[in-house]
């Protein structure tokens, strides 16, 4: 009678490990489940918008104020992200209009002068000092620049009597620079430049610089459309 007794014991007690152990491996079993859903739904949701954004090209407008040499500039840029690689995703063309308002003091007169240039160039992502979740981006690029070159409001005698002799002109070159874009959100930016511009033909300060902050609006835009 006791043998049966305790073997009936040791027969409920294994069952109450056993039941225990499938349970424990039970909840494991759906933590990990659901985990690999999880992981699955990230896949997916990246996956959707790979899709959505095959044959689209990325396009962004900004608008920068900052400091030149002896001024201030405006800076409105158009950029064209022309390539859905993601090696070169980041990379853009970009049309920018810079206007610029100086006082040349060279000549130890505060001589006001504009500038007014429109700037062609191409950007291409430098990897290794942007951020891997694409937050920061920081490119490098370089392009030509066209103008005009406006010498104290188009007189040539100063209020001292003394005379000009540089005129305004047509003015070209080329600049180049850097950009860097801090994400805010899916389409917005804070957008910094650091650009240098080389007028070959002006009769003032050859070499010109502009450093702005600004935003920068991105759109997605169909290329079938």
């Amino acid at each position: 009678m006791k043998n049966t007794l305790l073997w009936g014991l040791l027969l409920l007690n294994t069952i109450s490990l056993f039941s225990q152990n499938t349970e424990g491996q039970t909840l494991v079993l759906l933590e990990n489940l659901k985990e690999q859903k999880e992981k699955l739904l990230v896949s997916l949701n990246d996956l959707k918008e790979s899709i959505l954004e095959i044959g689209q090209k990325k396009q962004a407008f900004s608008v920068l104020t900052g400091y030149s040499e002896n001024g201030f500039s405006v800076l409105g840029s158009y950029s064209y992200y022309n390539s859905n690689s993601e090696k070169r995703k980041n990379n853009f063309l970009e049309l920018s209009f810079l206007a610029s308002f100086i006082k040349e003091n060279e000549s130890n007169y505060d001589i006001p002068v504009d500038q007014y240039t429109l700037n062609a160039g191409y950007f291409i992502k430098i990897p290794m000092l942007s951020a891997s979740n694409k937050q920061i981006v920081i490119a490098v690029g370089a392009g030509g620049t066209l103008g005009y070159e406006h010498i104290n409001k188009g007189k040539s005698m100063l209020s001292n009597g003394a005379i000009i002799t540089d005129e305004s002109k047509v003015i070209y070159g080329a600049f180049g620079g850097f950009d860097a874009d801090i994400q805010l959100s899916k389409k917005l930016s804070l957008a910094t430049k650091i650009n240098i511009y080389y007028h070959a033909n002006s009769d003032l300060a050859k070499t010109k610089f502009f450093v702005g902050l600004g935003l920068k609006y991105s759109i997605l835009k169909n290329q079938a459309q």
